[in-house]
């Protein structure tokens, strides 16, 4: 995720469509903002998950699987914005964009699936719920 912020800051302030750059834009903005704020959220979960993790604590299985869940969803979001944002480009090897979203995919399926995520997810709130 982070990867595909970087490589869009950087696309964005230097490509012009119709006589601007393409960082004026209020979508790419948009686009931007959501990048930023899901990668701080997923790397905040994961430094939280390896906290817990290192201080050997019980809650610390469902916090990686919370972290995992969220940080791969959100490198998906962020590979499939940053091919958006990069157009044409995002699909050429001129560009790392169109490798982030190959690689972003994997993240959903290797170390517990996303739905795999999910049911662990899930199992642990009914639990607290006494279910």
């Amino acid at each position: 995720a982070q990867a595909c912020l970087d490589a869009c800051l950087s696309y964005t302030s230097e490509r012009k469509q119709f006589g601007s750059k393409l960082s004026e834009f209020q979508l790419i903005r948009q686009m931007i903002t959501n990048m930023m704020a899901g990668t701080r959220a997923a790397r905040l979960l994961c430094l939280n998950a390896g906290r817990l993790r290192s201080k050997g604590e019980p809650e610390a299985v469902f916090e990686t699987s919370i972290a995992k869940y969220f940080a791969s969803i959100t490198a998906n979001k962020c590979a499939s914005d940053a091919v958006q944002i990069h157009g044409a480009n995002g699909c050429g090897s001129e560009y790392p964009v169109q490798r982030y979203y190959r690689d972003a995919k994997i993240m959903e399926i290797i170390e517990g699936s996303t739905q795999l995520q999910q049911v662990t997810i899930a199992a642990y709130g009914y639990q607290q719920h006494g279910m």
